[in-house]
């Protein structure tokens, strides 16, 4: 089974009955699973084995043959939490996916299964799959017995598509999505652009109170981080100290590590400016007395227990939730999110006039579509100063 997060506890198991129709079984099954060793075992095995002349009863391709198909698994008739643990071993030894990939993967699948937990593969239907959207939008499972809330809290549109897409991935990897894909309908997901950004007054006033207030410390460091930097709460987790350049003289910058993102586009070096540098140190001041001295260690370790911290590991994504709450209600901004202020540092790169390559560059997207998003904000924000200034000519001249 796996394992819940700390904020997702795992829910009373729902009736059966109540909830899932009678079992519908197909005329064939998926494929089986073969699962490798790690790498290390895998060379280690073909280093202790000689090859025969022309492969001929080979011992060294046999014993790998067997490596290959040691474990071999009904894919298919597997429960939805045997297969997802078996699933995420497999995905863990391409060398394509990166562990960012692996975490948000996994965050699908906890959700997936407070639903699924006890169902075959086989026996998914597509009408298990329209009542996972609904229970999932509400954050409601109804049962004969009770009604029950199995998630933290109700997900958005793109949030349900997305837990949706790695069940749909699953399920094709035991070639029965094909059955259900006709009958599928992701829900409808408004194009994306950023939210409206704080004004100049509306920031100086964020960053004005939240330095005052202790408690929301951590909140505030990691703000001015981004507000100055661009660099998002998830992308700061994944920093260690070796990621750190501060030099007593010279530009300082923080490089964002490629097992800390998920597409090639987003490792990067930050230069950092006076108010990025000043956070960033403060920072480091704080791993330092929590533990973390080693050039391995994360700038941002793992909380293991009330003042203990494990800095061979890095954060949970939670790690910024109660001080960030702390900086909400002590400055009134209820509704802003860590991940705000990067679409505020993106907005302001373009209304100063930057190079839209070199803002794409720093806040490393893929796609030139998504820094064009910040580039139409620009020219509202532009329109809407000169409309302020604009003098009307008298009425004889009009």
């Amino acid at each position: 089974m796996l394992s819940p997060t700390s904020e997702e506890a795992t829910p009373p198991s729902p009736e059966r009955g109540a909830l899932f129709p009678p079992s519908v079984e197909f005329d064939d099954v998926g494929p089986t699973v073969a699962l490798l060793g790690s790498p290390a075992e895998l060379i280690a095995l073909e280093a202790s084995l000689e090859h025969s002349p022309n492969h001929a009863d080979c011992p060294a391709c046999s014993a790998r043959n067997r490596e290959l198909q040691g474990v071999r698994i009904n894919f298919a008739q597997l429960a939805f939490s045997e297969a997802a643990e078996h699933w995420m071993r497999l995905r863990r030894q391409s060398k394509i996916l990166k562990p960012r990939t692996h975490e948000t993967t996994l965050d699908y699948l906890r959700a997936l299964e407070k639903f699924f937990s006890g169902v075959k593969l086989c026996n998914i239907t597509p009408g298990h799959i329209r009542a996972y959207q609904l229970c999932r939008l509400h954050n409601a499972l109804r049962t004969a017995a009770q009604e029950i809330q199995p998630w933290a809290q109700k997900a958005g549109h793109s949030r349900v598509n997305h837990e949706i897409s790695a069940l749909g991935q699953m399920l094709t990897h035991a070639r029965l999505w094909q059955r259900i894909k006709p009958f599928y309908f992701p829900l409808q997901v408004k194009s994306w652009s950023p939210r409206t950004i704080l004004s100049e007054e509306e920031e100086e006033r964020l960053f004005q109170i939240a330095a005052r207030h202790p408690e929301a410390r951590l909140a505030y460091l990691v703000a001015a981080i981004t507000n100055n930097t661009g660099a998002s709460g998830i992308e700061l987790r994944g920093l260690r100290l070796k990621h750190l350049f501060l030099p007593a003289e010279g530009i300082a910058e923080i490089y964002i590590p490629e097992e800390a993102v998920k597409n090639n586009a987003r490792p990067r070096k930050i230069a950092l400016n006076k108010t990025a540098r000043w956070a960033v140190e403060e920072c480091y001041r704080r791993a330092l007395t929590i533990g973390s001295c080693e050039p391995e260690h994360y700038l941002f370790p793992f909380r293991i227990a009330p003042r203990r911290w494990d800095p061979v590991r890095a954060a949970s994504r939670s790690f910024l939730r109660k001080s960030w709450q702390k900086l909400r209600l002590a400055t009134g901004f209820k509704d802003i999110r860590p991940h705000d202020l990067r679409h505020h540092f993106a907005t302001k790169l373009l209304e100063s006039d930057v190079n839209i390559e070199t803002a794409r560059a720093l806040l490393g997207h893929v796609s030139p579509r998504m820094t064009e998003y910040y580039a139409h904000q620009r020219k509202r924000v532009k329109y809407a100063a000169v409309c302020a200034i604009e003098r009307k000519p008298p009425k004889s001249e009009r």
